[in-house]
């Protein structure tokens, strides 16, 4: 008796770790569990994927790869390239040049007056010096245009995330479509249309959505339209630092930092517009861009009496690629030396600016105020029971 109760109390026994000849064994009955048939690296992998193709990528300008060579070289073959087309005249001429050279070298060489290849070689070194100063010159005011509109989308946005919890909802608003109207008012200044009715422009579509019938009549009757859209907004604060329908003396007092902070935004609005006519008005001094223009005939010109007693015949093509091969470079620096070219030469991309500063815009009033700037949908009177919140300024 004793001895059973002793067994039914003693505890169980542990159990024994299995064998290293226990687990061969099993192995090989296939007793084991199954490995993963997936791999959890590969599955977060194609989330990864998924979210990526998702994301929405920030859309650039025009850029160059090296799968464009064919396509580039197409164009300068078929005649298609703008370059080419803008120095067509002077390449033409310098060609005419060079075949007379070659024919006058041809039937008389005894009378032909053969420069020798020093002087060219010498005053070579110099011109390629006044190329390189006044391309580099013309990429500086590029880079610089290309900051100031990136000025001008940091300011626009810091307006948008402000405006909607600083303003009553109508004065919001109303300070929202002239945050999505500046830009295409600059850019019309800026590449010489400011002075077209709207309604004529190509971007009348993108921006008489957000003008009142009496705002567009205003803005027209401005020289400059970017400085009228900002005294417009403007307009909108200074009746904001007042009572507003709705909105006690106490709002609006409470609100007077952030109203503030709007305005500090309007006027560096109104700095980076006074940046771009100063890139605008202001152009690389006429007499380096003259001065390298005569210099680079003049070369170019005396090339064939260079090159004719060498080349004879040949020296027609060899002088016609040494010819365009320069005055493209004279002409890329002409043309980046005006980053706000008219169209279709928008170098700085003022339009894709444009847009991007109403995607921002018109997506943060709609997702804080539930209002389309564009459509109007949404858009009520002041609530008397509209309270102002805190942004994070």
């Amino acid at each position: 008796m004793t001895s059973t109760l002793k067994t039914r109390t003693a505890p169980p026994m542990l159990e024994k770790k299995p064998s290293a000849t226990f687990v061969q064994s099993a192995l090989r009955r296939g007793a084991t569990t199954q490995p993963l048939k997936k791999n959890p690296l590969r599955s977060l992998g194609r989330a990864a994927k998924r979210l990526s193709a998702k994301a929405a990528p920030i859309k650039s300008g025009p850029r160059y790869t090296s799968s464009d060579w064919f396509k580039n070289i197409r164009s300068l073959l078929f005649l298609k390239s703008d370059i080419l087309k803008r120095i067509s005249s002077h390449l033409t001429f310098n060609v005419l040049l060079a075949v007379i050279g070659a024919t006058w070298f041809h039937y008389y060489p005894e009378y032909f007056l053969n420069l020798g290849a020093i002087g060219h070689s010498l005053s070579g070194a110099a011109l390629s010096l006044l190329l390189v100063f006044r391309t580099n010159s013309a990429y500086d005011r590029f880079w610089e245009a290309r900051k100031i509109l990136g000025a001008v989308v940091d300011n626009s946005r810091g307006l948008a995330r402000i405006a909607p919890t600083a303003l009553p909802p109508k004065a919001a608003a109303d300070f929202g479509r002239m945050i999505v109207a500046f830009p295409y008012m600059l850019r019309l200044h800026l590449t010489g249309r400011g002075q077209k009715p709207i309604s004529e422009t190509s971007d009348a579509p993108d921006v008489l959505p957000f003008f009142d019938k009496d705002q567009i009549k205003t803005v027209e009757t401005y020289f400059s339209r970017p400085f009228a859209t900002l005294s417009l907004m403007n307009q909108i604060l200074h009746s904001a630092q007042s009572k507003y329908p709705g909105e006690d003396q106490a709002k609006t007092l409470e609100m007077l930092p952030q109203r503030h902070i709007l305005q500090r935004n309007v006027n560096l609005l109104a700095a980076n517009t006074g940046a771009c006519e100063r890139i605008q008005g202001c152009p690389v001094p006429l007499s380096y861009s003259r001065h390298l223009s005569r210099y680079l005939t003049l070369w170019s010109a005396t090339l064939p009496l260079v090159l004719a007693p060498m080349l004879q015949w040949w020296s027609i093509p060899v002088i016609a690629a040494i010819c365009w091969s320069l005055f493209s470079i004279e002409e890329v620096g002409h043309m980046i030396e005006e980053p706000f070219f008219a169209l279709p030469y928008d170098q700085v991309q003022t339009k894709r600016v444009a847009d991007v500063i109403k995607r921002d815009t018109v997506a943060m009033f709609k997702q804080q105020l539930g209002v389309d700037l564009e459509t109007r949908e949404g858009l009520q009177s002041p609530a008397p029971q509209w309270q102002p919140q805190p942004a994070l300024v």
